[in-house]
């Protein structure tokens, strides 16, 4: 019996770890099963690919792994193109799977199959092709059309300054800032802890560390006496005020994490 996997690959990876895991009730790997991995792994499926991999090597199931170079392309062949065209017999020929390159490339099969240039329309994004009577119009209309960013399983969801934010924790990281205060009193009660990820080591960096603590508990100080201000207010405050001073002594723009309890 043969049992073929498709989809994504980042999908065919996490059915592997499923299969393995015992996730499925229907399919079992055995000592005397040959499971062939014909996945191409396309960037930002390495991991997810290789920890599959290793924990088909851990079965005891007979292993063939194909390697990139030994695959097809994931684009159909000039003789996929042909054969199609050769059964379709199409009127007007429009590729869309690809890049722009790629739809030059597949044109030029049409043509080699007496498709003429005027039945072949090549459409960038946002570029709208309109039949008539089932006759090609000469015009083509637009739309504006943006990135749509995939976030897990969500797609579309990932805001602007989401991607900012992660931006600018690849650039120069995170601050946080953690200090506990009595909640009727709003008296420090608790030692200021500054902890950084990926801004700088803090060893060497004693005396900006020690500029943070003082502004923030500064800032705490002053929220005793303003009985006006929310706790949410005293953290936008401190990390402006932070903020600007890592800038004037970095250069650094690193996300701050102001975290204050009250007890």
């Amino acid at each position: 019996m043969v049992v073929l996997l498709s989809g994504s690959p980042r999908r065919i990876y996490h059915d592997i770890l499923d299969i393995i895991d015992g996730g499925d009730d229907k399919l079992k790997l055995q000592d005397s099963d040959t499971f062939i991995v014909a996945s191409p792994v396309l960037p930002g499926t390495e991991k997810i690919a290789n920890r599959a991999i290793n924990e088909l090597y851990k079965t005891d199931t007979h292993i063939h792994v194909l390697k990139n170079k030994e695959l097809q392309s994931m684009h159909a062949s000039e003789e996929d193109i042909k054969v199609l065209i050769q059964i379709l017999n199409p009127k007007y020929f429009v590729p869309i799977k690809g890049e722009y390159q790629h739809f030059i490339a597949a044109s030029d099969v049409a043509k080699k199959m007496n498709i003429n240039d005027d039945h072949i329309a090549i459409v960038d994004n946002g570029e709208m092709i309109t039949f008539k009577d089932g006759k090609l119009q000469s015009y083509r209309d637009s739309i504006t059309i943006e990135d749509v960013m995939i976030d897990g399983l969500g797609i579309g969801d990932v805001g602007v300054k989401v991607i900012d934010d992660r931006n600018q924790l690849q650039n120069d990281g995170v601050v946080i800032i953690g200090m506990t205060i009595d909640g009727k009193t709003r008296e420090i009660v608790a030692n200021t802890d500054v902890q950084t990820r990926g801004f700088i080591y803090l060893k060497d960096s004693e005396n900006v560390v020690k500029g943070i603590m003082n502004i923030a508990e500064t800032e705490l100080e002053s929220y005793k006496n303003k009985t006006e201000e929310d706790i949410r207010d005293v953290r936008q405050n401190i990390k402006d005020k932070v903020n600007k001073y890592i800038i004037k002594e970095t250069g650094k723009r690193p996300v701050i994490l102001p975290v204050i309890i009250e007890l």
